[in-house]
């Protein structure tokens, strides 16, 4: 939605923008592999990221395809738990609230000090 109340009409540049960065295998790309991608220079990007409203365009965009996803997700996490992932068996009884987020403690437990007393049979047996 646009600043002045009407939904906001990306340029033609902007298009092909938010395609190339809305595609999940383009996450990790670079501004200049992105603007390659989408045939426009590096200053269209700028610009357009300079506008709210295209900004604001590509998070309500950027969600609305998490938002999708978010149920492939929790069933992804909940197969491995029932595999026996430990960590998504946490986040899973965590999304549940049958555990506190605090209640999680991967840190190693400190090293115990063991001394082994080896005793000499002989002596015993005097």
């Amino acid at each position: 939605m646009g600043q002045n109340g009407t939904e906001y009409r990306p340029t033609v540049a902007e298009k092909k923008l938010l395609e190339v960065m809305l595609n999940p295998l383009n996450r990790h790309k670079s501004v200049t592999d992105i603007c390659d991608m989408a045939e426009c220079n590096r200053k269209a990007y700028y610009r357009a990221f300079e506008k709210p409203d295209f900004e604001a365009h590509f998070k309500h965009e950027s969600k609305r395809i998490a938002d999708r996803s978010v149920a492939a997700v929790i069933n992804a996490f909940v197969k491995q738990a029932v595999a026996g992932s430990h960590k998504h068996g946490v986040t899973i009884l965590e999304m549940a609230g049958m555990l506190g987020a605090d209640a999680v403690d991967d840190t190693p437990p400190a090293p115990t000090r063991v001394e082994i007393v080896v005793q000499d049979a002989r002596k015993e047996q005097a």
